[in-house]
This record gives structure tokens, C-alpha cells and sequence, in this order.
């Protein structure tokens, strides 16, 4: 019996302080928040995958323009 009164004394306290949390608008800042995190996260991780691309190119480029001098350096000998 007292689980039952505990289990109904605590549901009624977390509904009342959710149906509060409602009203003051905290669920809206918590989901601006969230939004902007989110934003954020993800501009932040193209900046990233475009970076990688940047340097894989320009490793490329060096790679490319070294085996040309070294296949440059065969043909004189």
C-alpha cells in the first residue's frame, strides 16, 4: 500500500513540474537550444569534410608534381 501511495505522491509531483516547466517555456529554450547545437554541430562538421578534401588535394597536387620531377630526373640519367 505504501508503494502505491509513494508511486501516486511522486506522479503527481513530476506532472506538476512538467505541466510548470511548460508554462515558464522551458521546453521552448530547451529546443532553441537544441537547434543551435545542432546547427552548429553540423557546420562545424562540413568545415571538416571540406578541410580533409582541401589537404587530400593538395597532397595530391605535391605527390604529382614530385613523381614528375623524379620521372624527369630518370630520363637525363
Amino acid at each position: 500500500m505504501k508503494k502505491i501511495i509513494l508511486g501516486t505522491f511522486l506522479g503527481a509531483a513530476i506532472g506538476y513540474i512538467a505541466r510548470k516547466m511548460q508554462e515558464d517555456g522551458f521546453f521552448d529554450k530547451v529546443s532553441n537550444e537544441l537547434n543551435k547545437f545542432t546547427s552548429k554541430t553540423k557546420k562545424n562538421l562540413n568545415n571538416m569534410v571540406d578541410v580533409g578534401k582541401n589537404e587530400a588535394e593538395y597532397l595530391k597536387d605535391r605527390a604529382k608534381k614530385y613523381g614528375e620531377k623524379g620521372e624527369s630526373l630518370i630520363q637525363e640519367d
